[in-house]
């Protein structure tokens, strides 16, 4: 899980030179964000996913570092008396992905548009029981990953807002996005999700 959040930290050590360069009055900057978020499964592989991504754009190509995580997690029942029994979640595996994608990405004022695919090293652990013994099976293989995404953005320079909130320094491009991830991995054990999306960066040439 801690490799959800090395991606967006590294983005924004990445871009405090970038960040400096809004106070020099350059006309342009990197595009260049990383974001962090949450689906739930359309198909596939069940449970809970994080995910966390560092993207790159260059004329219209975008190229993204992807890391996901999935919980998986069955229901269970523990018998408290007779007639009363108590569900609880149960720990049924997970699956880490590390990937590399090639996209497109087109940006309107304020929003973008993103299609992705490319390939990835999958780490999957399955765990159930079979005659009252906790079993384990792990496998590592390789995948097709591919995402699209649409977020929002802010379309001009404003100063950033911590928590959204508080006012700091003076106008620049780099700041906050929100946005909606379509995510899957064609694999040997394929899935396809839907979440949110939370970025931070810069979006667009400012």
């Amino acid at each position: 899980m801690k490799h959800l959040f090395f991606l967006p930290c590294f983005i924004f050590l990445f871009s405090l030179p970038a960040f400096g360069q809004d106070s020099l009055k350059l006309k342009t900057n990197p595009i260049i964000y990383g974001d962090i978020g949450f689906s739930v499964p359309i198909s596939g592989i069940g449970g809970v996913q994080f995910n966390s991504s560092l993207n790159y754009q260059r004329n219209k190509s975008l190229f993204t570092l992807r890391v996901v995580a999935i919980q998986s997690f069955t229901v269970a029942t523990v018998k408290l008396s007779p007639f009363t029994v108590f569900p609880y979640f149960k720990d049924a595996g997970h699956l880490t992905e590390w990937s590399v994608l090639y996209g497109w990405r087109t940006v309107d004022d304020d929003e973008a548009f993103s299609v992705s695919a490319g390939v990835s090293y999958n780490d999957r652990e399955i765990i159930y029981s079979s005659n009252n013994n906790r079993l384990q099976l792990e496998s590592r293989y390789p995948g097709l990953p591919f995402e699209m995404n649409v977020m929002w953005f802010k379309g001009r320079k404003r100063k950033y807002h911590i928590y959204y909130l508080i006012p700091v320094g003076r106008p620049t491009g780099f700041g906050h996005s929100f946005g909606f991830k379509l995510s899957g991995n064609v694999s040997q054990h394929s899935y396809v999700s839907f979440g949110i999306v939370f970025g931070l960066g810069y979006h667009k040439e400012y």
